[in-house]
């Protein structure tokens, strides 16, 4: 699995290692911009704009999928609950729409808003909605 570091602006330090979902949550809490210098593993540092599919990644919905029975977090079925022990096909989805967060920069937040805009009408064409299907 890869290892991220980012270098904090204010601070200097060096922040790290990060899986890569950790990554993505800094990108959506707007800790992490296009300009926050970032590195892999041990390469050299660059910018973070540099990474194809960052930043359209951490705006992409994400699905979760719970255990009808408990209503606690499985991985996708078919699989068996951990937690209650029911073999389940069909799960609950949520879905939850992701968004990065900007810190006083206009034409970046329009941008946010369209690809919010995107991902509703995408969620729309698939048919894609909480279900509680069993």
């Amino acid at each position: 699995m890869a290892e991220w570091f980012i270098q904090r602006k204010d601070e200097g330090a060096e922040e790290g290692p990060l899986r890569p979902s950790e990554l993505l949550r800094l990108v959506r809490e707007g800790e992490v911009t296009r300009t926050t210098k970032i590195r892999k593993g041990d390469s050299t540092w660059f910018e973070a704009s540099e990474v194809g599919g960052l930043f359209e990644a951490a705006l992409r919905p994400t699905i979760e999928y719970l255990c009808p029975g408990c209503e606690e977090e499985i991985p996708e079925p078919p699989t068996v609950c951990k937690h209650c022990g029911r073999e389940v096909y069909n799960a609950i989805t949520r879905i939850t729409e992701n968004t990065i967060a900007v810190k006083d920069d206009a034409k970046s937040n329009s941008v946010v808003s369209g690809a919010k805009r995107s991902v509703a009408q995408w969620l729309k064409r698939k048919g894609v909605g909480n279900d509680k299907d069993q």
